[in-house]
């Protein structure tokens, strides 16, 4: 987190410290699995909503984010709201609009399609290309780990094609049982498996005949699928088949007894099946459950289950489209079994969630839900506090004092009775060494073998009634009361116990005085307050306050967590704040810094709004997670669901442009006495839509991005003539922005700045202003010309950047394609040598992850200017993506090409990136490719994408070529 620029080697040390938590216990329930199937909010897409056909076949999720849809009325791609259909077959090249199954390349990003007449179709960046036809009816299309396509027949067996290109037919006369192909699939082994009408067959990756697999009923197999173990489960008519470790098939999950239509796992590990007539169904490793039209599914036919890049579920029928997307918040009331939903605490124990509830004591794992002491005096009170003491759990309540508790049975109740200073227990704290600290109104108890001392406000406590208690790794007792904080250095005599007891004035920092929780992370304590987060540094005793002054919604918090991401949360009355983990870092080290957070309520799963203070209210589990005490029950978050939700932005739309109320086409040139321009849009992400911020531009008027928090409208009045390109683009809390949405359009000239308006004038003036209107003429034609030529600037400008990576100043994927199309028909005309070569850098995901995505682009940087130097000047470089970059070799042969490409490689591993990466080193690895053996820019690329992955199999830092 942030530290203060005085202690900038502590803020350091502060901010690279490993976020990561301990390791959960195997008892603790994971949270995205104990969500109920039907507690997923679902949303339904039908011809109603603009989907072509009811009947969606099958889907995949291209590397741009759009999801694919096979359907009756042709591919379609949906960006969440609206769906673009192709169903000119003149484009396509397909035979026919009806497409059965679609699949994504996963090498180049390109996307297969097939249909119930054969015909099969690639379209890549914007284009299709028809591939030789198979015949009817395709069932399914696959690519395998080499990019190659495998497409299912039903009359001709199972069809191979490689770079395009068909290549072999595998039919009964190789061994399969039935020509009648539905689905193959090449395990991990390299084993290729075929389903068809009358049962399975596997083809050994070192044999070249089919074997019939007779341990699986020889019927109809629709479905093929690899386990996350690498197993292979089949769908049949019967049920689920599952492989053993005999390499043999036994039913699996037998008390499913359903047709199976489609079979698909989450990176989670759930598995979610399609059926024939009996809806969806989820696995969660322990339980099935199902949904059909009776609860909620528009039809019980289900085609197809996929997952996106952002995690939600989406299931096809013969019914319309289905999303199943989870909330970021998991909820547990009394309807899940709490025994109280006015929940004042949360701990862990023995691997277990407890939560404290003004009816009791309740225990979460992942058995379930269940009592604590139902039988017990436990059962009857309000509960206030827990913690840790001597292997038992102390619960603190409100009426009954202390309970101690074995995971049995209660062992011991310490109360007013014998010895506590009252039967309310607010926080308490647990030292190695001096025991047991019990605080509430009447102030603290100190409880220490046979030894039971006193502390109150005649001792120096600020005021009796004691609402937060923590030590700090200096053995200092932090106490807070009603009244401000006090410092308590506990020492171990002979006679017993000394308190040395320092009082801490607060008054410097906005006049806080009640503390509801203190957090002791790293060297800082922080503490919630009724003024503020208030933050203490240990090391330099310095202090800070975050509040309304410094971008926070409010003053009043009442509990502080960090997850195991090392981000901060705060409970308030108003909701849950999130502060990032660079956010508080970077507010720590520069005062004058604004906070940034985010403001999670119900609509984002809580079950309550109000967070409740307690001991502790906010609470980290062994699993990273933070449990929040509300008023309406107990409410979890995986921090990691952040930042998977906000990796991905929401593509964006501009729903409606209005001039004076009118609606606006693309392109439309507006009346000059128009007033005012306004703009809707949106940006389509579904997983945290209420937290979407954006951002908009008008080309032409506004030189920077303009932050429009979660404003979904910009407006523009008195535009003076021109011609505008309005651009809006949004992005997930701490995510990237997505690429931005345009809109164009033109304002006009007023008459009086028309030069013909002059003309007329003039004559009417007659020739005594002849002089005059020469001169205006030769005015306004300089202008008219300086305009245009500011357009002409604009328009290089704009055209320049759309061809540009922003970050390294090479060419991008769009440049790259153009210049290899040029190239290439270069070539062909000279019959000279192209050479292609695609760099990738290895390992760069764990560079990102050691050293920040910040440090993984100035390594992209300092990459790009490296191939620079070592590259000719003829020689053209681009980012293809990610951390890959395309090389193009004019005038090259292969042998010279592999040469260039070692150069480069070595100059890389050779190059001193230590600034950047201390002793980690950098290398790349090379896939080299020639037109002379690819003589089309689409195998060329294919090839040097393949032969990229060969270095990349064969140990990385190499180069290989095909």
């Amino acid at each position: 987190m942030r530290r203060f620029l005085l202690h900038l080697c502590t803020i350091i040390g502060f901010v690279i410290l490993s976020p990561a938590a301990t390791a959960a216990s195997d008892t603790l329930p994971n949270i995205k699995q104990a969500n109920s199937l039907r507690h997923f909010v679902r949303e339904i897409w039908t011809t109603r909503e603009g989907l072509p056909h009811n009947s969606v076949n099958a889907m995949a999720q291209d590397q741009n984010g759009y999801l694919w849809l096979g359907t009756w009325q042709g591919p379609t791609r949906f960006n969440g709201r609206e769906f673009e259909i192709f169903d000119d077959v003149r484009v396509t090249g397909l035979p026919d609009i009806g497409i059965y199954t679609v699949a994504l390349n996963p090498c180049n990003g390109s996307l297969y399609v097939g249909g119930a007449r054969g015909g099969i179709s690639r379209y890549d960046d914007g284009h299709w290309l028809e591939l030789q036809p198979a015949p009817p009816f395709i069932n399914q299309l696959s690519v395998d780990k080499q990019c190659n396509l495998w497409v299912a027949s039903s009359e001709q067996g199972l069809l191979f094609y490689e770079n395009d290109q068909r290549v072999a037919t595998f039919t009964t006369q190789h061994g399969l049982p039935s020509n009648a192909v539905y689905q193959s699939l090449v395990d991990n082994d390299g084993h290729l498996w075929v389903a068809t009408n009358k049962g399975l067959a596997v083809k050994r990756a070192d044999n070249t005949r089919f074997e019939r697999i007779d341990s699986v009923p020889g019927h109809l197999i629709r479905e093929l699928k690899l386990t996350p173990d690498g197993k292979l489960i089949i769908g049949t008519q019967q049920g689920l088949y599952i492989q053993t470790d005999d390499g043999q098939f036994e039913r699996y999950l037998t008390e499913l007894e359903a047709s199976i239509s489609t079979i698909h796992y989450t990176p989670d590990g759930d598995l979610w099946l399609g059926t024939f007539r009996q809806g969806v169904w989820r696995y969660t490793g322990n339980r099935f459950e199902s949904l059909t039209v009776a609860t909620g599914l528009p039809n019980n036919h289900v085609l197809d289950i996929q997952h996106d890049h952002e995690g939600s579920i989406w299931v096809s029928t013969h019914g319309g489209l289905v999303q199943f997307r989870d909330a970021l918040f998991k909820t547990y009331t009394t309807e899940h079994g709490l025994s109280g939903n006015y929940v004042r605490s949360v701990y862990q124990w023995n691997g277990a969630i407890y939560v404290g509830s003004s009816n009791g004591v309740t225990r979460i794992d992942i058995n379930g839900v269940e009592t604590v002491g139902a039988n017990t005096p436990l059962a009857e009170q309000s509960v206030l506090s827990f913690a840790e003491y001597q292997g038992n759990l102390v619960i603190g309540t409100y009426t009954g004092g202390a309970f101690v508790w074995d995971g049995e049975q209660i062992v011991k109740q310490y109360n007013q009775s014998n010895g506590l200073s009252g039967d309310e227990v607010r926080q308490i704290a647990v030292h190695p060494t001096f025991g047991l600290f019990l605080g509430g109104p009447g102030g603290i108890t100190h409880i220490a073998a046979d030894e039971t001392n006193y502390l109150t406000a005649t001792d120096g406590l600020k005021n009796n009634y004691t609402t937060a208690l923590a030590f700090d790794d200096d053995d200092t007792l932090w106490a807070a009361s009603v009244s401000g904080l006090v410092a308590i250095k506990v020492k171990s005599t002979r006679s017993g116990f000394s308190y040395d007891i320092r009082d801490i004035d607060l008054s410097g920092l906005n006049d806080a005085e009640l503390i509801f929780q203190i957090q002791h992370y790293n060297d800082y304590l922080w503490f919630a307050s009724d003024r503020g987060l208030i933050a203490h540094h240990l090391p330099s005793k310095s202090w800070r306050i975050f509040n309304r002054d410094q971008g926070l919604p409010f003053d009043n918090f009442l509990s502080v967590e960090f997850d195991g991401e090392a981000n901060l949360w705060l409970g308030s009355n108003r909701g849950a704040i999130f502060i990032a983990h660079d956010a508080i870092t970077e507010a720590l080290k520069r005062p004058e810094q604004p906070l940034s957070f985010q403001r999670y309520t119900e609509v984002d799963g809580m079950s309550n709004s109000q967070v409740n203070s307690g001991g502790p209210a906010l609470f980290q589990s062994s699993a990273g997670n933070v449990w929040f005490a509300t008023a309406s029950g107990v409410s979890v978050i995986d921090p990691n669901a952040l930042t998977s939700m906000a990796a991905t932005p929401p593509p964006t739309v501009i729903a409606a442009v209005t001039a004076d109320g009118n609606a606006l086409e693309y392109g439309q040139e507006v009346a000059a006495d128009t007033q005012r321009i306004a703009f809707d849009y949106a940006g389509l992400g579904y997983l945290m839509s209420d937290h979407i911020q954006y951002q908009v531009r008008l080309v032409g008027f506004d030189e920077h991005w303009v932050d429009k928090g979660k404003f979904t409208t910009a407006e523009y009045t008195a535009l003076p003539a021109n011609d505008y390109l309005f651009q809006v683009r949004a992005s997930y809390p701490g995510g990237e922005w997505s690429e931005p949405a345009n809109f164009a359009f033109s304002r006009s000239e007023h008459f009086w700045q028309q030069p013909s308006t002059w003309l007329f004038i003039l004559i009417a003036l007659a020739l005594t202003a002849f002089l005059l209107v020469r001169a205006r003429i030769r005015f306004l034609n300089r202008s008219r010309r300086q305009l245009e030529k500011m357009v002409s600037e604009k328009t290089a400008e704009l055209e320049t950047i759309a061809r540009q990576d922003p970050l390294t100043g090479l060419g991008n994927r769009r440049a790259f394609d153009e210049r290899l199309r040029l190239e290439m028909k270069r070539s062909s005309r000279s019959g000279a040598d192209l050479s292609l070569a695609i760099i990738d850098v290895d390992f760069f995901k764990q560079i990102n992850d050691e050293f920040l995505h910040t440090v993984g682009d100035q390594v992209l940087v300092e990459l790009s200017k490296l191939l620079r130097r070592v590259l000719r000047d003829i020689d053209y470089a681009a980012r293809w993506g990610g951390e890959e970059f395309a090389i193009l070799l004019p005038d090259t042969d292969l042998e010279q090409a592999i040469d260039a490409a070692e150069r480069m490689r070595v100059a890389v591993e050779n190059h001193d990136f230590s600034a950047l990466l201390g002793d980690t080193g950098l290398t790349i690895s090379i896939g080299v490719a020639n037109n002379q053996y690819y003589p089309d820019h689409s195998s060329l690329l294919v090839a040097a994408d393949q032969a990229l992955y060969q270095a990349k199999e064969h140990g990385r830092n190499r180069t290989e070529h095909k």
